[in-house]
């Protein structure tokens, strides 16, 4: 209710701002003309007196007389085309903001909540208490950062202290001093992969997510300590997609996504890039198509074992009905399929190779793609 008195309060303040100067020129206008019209009537008094005096013949008389009299006639006009024009001023203005009023109110019960609750002052993020208790902690880590940097100034060599230094920066958004403390933290430590990740990551944000020079020669190095790190292969593998080398990043991916266990945190943003790789390579879902209805009901209450016996029953008596029709091209990629499940990648990529001599020519490229993936994986 408060915001609506407030609404309707601004609207009557801009139409006084707009009407006060309207008034006060019709005002000073109206006086003007009650002045013209008294020097008008003065003048024809002083005609008269001077053609009395004979000063004026009749003739010259008549004449001023006519012009003063024409005057006086034009002034009259005017003020009563104003008088009738404050009046359907005034009326449209009136009719405007009447029209103003109801648009509003009808807008608002359109769209807005009448029996909405206010929201807690204390709980937004602007308000004073929130602002104070993020203040606090910036100011927290301020205090710790100053006593930091106090402690480097003395010892530049300590280790801790550079990277505790690199993760408070991180915490205030300072990308620049995060990423120099990190850079410090890799030269004292330059065989410590975790200082070669970290500082990687630095550069990489610093650069709005693109592997620059700096961060691949690092990655790089990382690679060279240990090659079955996450972080290095990941980080290479977005380094070529970046490039332009999809296939080759797309390989990559999937190599790192086979060779993680399950439930570990960087699975799920992996499978978001191999998704965005295979899209735009024009192979999702072209290739190895899930299990059906039937299939996956057979094995949901199986263990393990059971189901790894289930599918190669189903994997041979799908090999011999392709080994018979070998021109039904989604058979080979429901066989491609299951010999991936059974992680027999030899056998995946015989099974696509003879799709690709099957298949029609519009989906020869994708096949060729999906085989030449494979084919890079290690």
């Amino acid at each position: 209710m408060m915001v609506w008195i407030l609404l309707i309060g601004f609207l009557l303040l801009a139409i006084a701002m707009v009407l006060i100067p309207v008034f006060r020129y019709r005002a000073d206008n109206a006086q003007n003309q009650n002045q013209n019209i008294a020097v008008y009537k003065a003048q024809l008094q002083e005609l008269e007196t001077d053609q009395n005096n004979g000063v004026l013949s009749e003739a010259e008389a008549a004449s001023a007389r006519l012009e003063i009299e024409r005057r006086l006639l034009k002034i009259a006009a005017i003020g009563e085309k104003t008088n009738n024009t404050k009046g359907a001023s005034l009326g449209l203005l009136g009719a405007i903001t009447t029209i103003v009023l109801l648009l509003s109110a009808g807008f608002y019960l359109k769209i807005g909540m009448l029996a909405m609750p206010d929201f807690i002052l204390k709980d937004q993020d602007h308000s004073v208490a929130k602002r104070a208790e993020k203040n606090a902690a910036s100011q927290e880590i301020m205090r710790e950062v100053t006593e930091i940097k106090a402690e480097l100034s003395i010892n530049p060599a300590n280790i801790k202290a550079w990277r505790a230094l690199g993760q408070y920066q991180s915490q205030l958004q300072n990308k620049a001093e995060a990423a120099q403390a990190y850079q410090r933290w890799y030269e004292l430590e330059p065989n410590n992969i975790d200082a070669a990740i970290v500082y990687a990551e630095n550069l990489i944000i610093l650069s709005e997510g693109r592997v620059g020079p700096a961060a691949l020669l690092v990655l790089n190095r990382a690679r060279d300590m240990q090659p079955r790190n996450p972080g290095a292969r990941h980080y290479l593998a977005l380094a070529n997609y970046q490039s332009g080398n999809i296939a080759q990043a797309l390989a990559g991916w999937k190599n790192l996504e086979q060779d993680s266990k399950p439930g570990v945190p960087w699975l799920p943003p992996l499978k978001r890039w191999i998704r965005q790789a295979e899209k735009d390579l024009g192979i999702e879902n072209t290739v190895a198509p899930t299990l059906n209805e039937d299939e996956r009901a057979a094995i949901k209450d199986m263990s393990a074992q059971e189901q790894a016996n289930m599918i190669k029953s189903m994997v041979a008596r799908l090999q011999d009905k392709m080994d018979k029709n070998p021109t039904n091209i989604e058979g080979w990629f429901r066989l491609a399929k299951a010999y991936e499940v059974l992680g027999q990648r030899d056998d995946m990529i015989n099974s696509l190779k003879k799709a690709l001599l099957h298949a029609p020519d519009d989906r020869k490229p994708q096949i060729k793609k999906q085989l030449e993936i494979l084919l890079k994986q290690e």
